[in-house]
């Protein structure tokens, strides 16, 4: 009677290790299938700017009739129309993220008359700066039926088609890129004193 129960405890644990050695083979394989397929998928893409965000040490952009120029010294943005201005650092540092991580949906060739796409009238010029030089991005108009921009960079002979969420990006005044932070901390102690 002890003997079978010995033989079968032993089965049972033989089982269990050969089941989660396959189930760990499997986790494996997955996740390599998993990592193969994020690599072809991001080596499928298409991106108008290819720049690491650290590299970006300038960028302007228009807003109405002001264009904003940021200037990056050591690892604080600083707007050149106001350098007295305390900037939200992050708000920027989303712009940055913006065009270094530019990725086309669409890209067509460049069209001999551009001005029907927009560009004579262009929705935004933003232009950024690396080591290499400044290159300029230019927004056309917005394809409404899908929701793209249409985009050309100085330096490529193609026509892209930008994500909607891309110019939006750029709508932001000097004013909305304040860091209030330590006003409003300041304006509280001084009701908070006078209470």
């Amino acid at each position: 009677m002890m003997q079978k129960q010995k033989k079968q405890m032993i089965l049972v644990v033989v089982l269990l290790l050969i089941f989660g050695s396959a189930y760990g083979g499997m986790r494996v394989y997955n996740q390599k299938q998993a990592d193969k397929e994020e690599k072809e998928e991001e080596a499928s893409k298409t991106y108008v700017t290819g720049v690491k965000k650290e590299d970006i040490t300038a960028f302007s952009y228009q807003n109405m009739e002001e264009t904003l120029d940021f200037v990056k010294e050591e690892d604080t943005w600083v707007l050149k129309n106001d350098e007295n201005m305390k900037l939200d650092q992050s708000a920027v540092e989303s712009m940055v993220n913006e065009i270094a991580s530019l990725e086309a949906e669409e890209v067509l060739d460049l069209p001999e008359d551009i001005s029907k796409y927009g560009f004579d009238k262009p929705e935004n010029v933003i232009t950024y700066t690396t080591g290499k030089g400044t290159v300029t991005l230019t927004v056309g108009m917005e394809n409404t039926i899908t929701n793209q921009y249409y985009l050309i960079q100085n330096e490529a002979d193609s026509l892209y088609m930008v994500n909607g969420s891309f110019p939006s990006a750029f709508q932001k005044t000097a004013g909305d890129l304040e860091d209030t932070s330590e006003d409003s901390t300041e304006t509280v102690v001084s009701e908070t004193e006078t209470e």
